[in-house]
């Protein structure tokens, strides 16, 4: 499947300090943004833009009763669509097809944003108000996050003035430069949408249908997972990110064995960490650095390990968390132990 963009406890008041006096409106703003992406009825066209790719997308999306609903329609390439209600997501696939990174959507930048989020943030970004422009033919004003230090992108926000829905999302560089980009080109509000809307019906023979149950990012909370404890430990991490979840899955393509995830986040970028033992084809495993668009990747062996790093993240950040990433070793008692932690070459 094709990879596209966006796509979210308790803080110490140390970092809720950190949002200056100009930081605060910003703030807020955003925070006011990512609220009406949940709790705001609308729909429209988004188109989404990244390197090479150029996407377009019908989008439905609605609230009622505390209840979110909403449809997003891949309307060029492959015929996916996206199913949401509240944190249930079915993927109808073409067959053949996996779910490997979220589809477009408001959801995957802003969803998780609250008051407490953004004022934890601040350790890592600045909020710019930007000022006004027009997107999909409404006034807007815009939000720039800019981050503190070298480890992350930055983003840049524009929402409709008059309900704050986000209508212009952009991944930016370094530099400056636009990475990647999501943007309403038509948008509507109308009181009601209803039920068949959110509805479709599905030939089993010719669509897969995978259903996720996706859980919230919550940074105070300790990663569970019932297979039992993690096969990798990290000796260090870049400031901020943090391991939020955990998950085994099978391995692809029939392949015997599982696959550890585990998910980093500072509370908006995100890193995915993937483990396995070694296949009996070395040769062909993913080694060294690669990128696609502004997804950076970082494969590496670990003794009896292989180990993938990927996310929309600067190459050093894939690079250290990939570099000091270790195997714990099996059968030790009363403690995990690790194997060392050597630098790819």
């Amino acid at each position: 499947m094709k990879r596209v963009l966006l796509c979210a406890g308790a803080f110490g008041l140390a970092a809720a300090q950190q949002v200056c006096a100009d930081d605060t409106a910003a703030a807020t703003s955003l925070t006011r943004a990512a609220d009406a992406s949940r709790t705001v009825t609308y729909q429209g066209v988004a188109v989404y833009r990244g390197g090479d790719q150029f996407e377009v997308f019908k989008v439905q999306h609605r609230f009622l009763n505390g209840s979110e609903r909403e449809r997003i329609l891949n309307m060029t390439g492959d015929p996916v669509q996206l199913l949401r209600t509240d944190d249930r997501v079915i993927w109808i696939l073409p067959k053949g097809q996996t779910v490997t990174r979220e589809r477009p959507t408001l959801k995957g930048v802003l969803n998780q944003l609250t008051a407490e989020r953004v004022a934890q943030l601040a350790s890592w970004y600045s909020f710019v108000d930007e000022g006004a422009s027009r997107v999909a033919d409404r006034p807007c004003n815009g939000i720039m996050v800019t981050p503190r230090d070298a480890f992350r992108f930055g983003y840049e926000v524009w929402y409709d003035k008059e309900t704050h829905i986000p209508l212009k999302i952009s991944l930016v560089g370094a530099h400056g430069e636009v990475l990647e980009q999501l943007m309403f080109t038509e948008v509507s509000f109308p009181q009601s949408i209803p039920d068949a809307a959110f509805e479709t019906e599905v030939d089993t023979s010719k669509f897969n249908l995978v259903t996720k149950n996706e859980q919230p990012l919550d940074l105070a909370a300790k990663p569970e997972d019932d297979s039992g404890p993690s096969q990798v430990v990290f000796g260090s991490l870049p400031p901020g990110f943090q391991v939020v979840s955990r998950e085994h899955r099978p391995l692809p393509n029939g392949q015997a064995g599982q696959m550890e995830h585990l998910l980093l986040s500072d509370g908006l970028a995100t890193v995915s960490v993937f483990s396995a033992i070694r296949q009996p084809s070395p040769e062909k495993t993913f080694s060294g650095i690669s990128h696609v668009g502004s997804v950076q990747a970082y494969g590496r062996m670990v003794g009896d390990y292989h180990i993938t790093i990927v996310g929309e993240v600067p190459s050093p950040t894939i690079r250290l968390i990939g570099d000091n990433v270790s195997p714990v070793l099996p059968d030790v008692p009363g403690a995990a132990q690790q194997a060392p932690a050597t630098r790819h070459p």
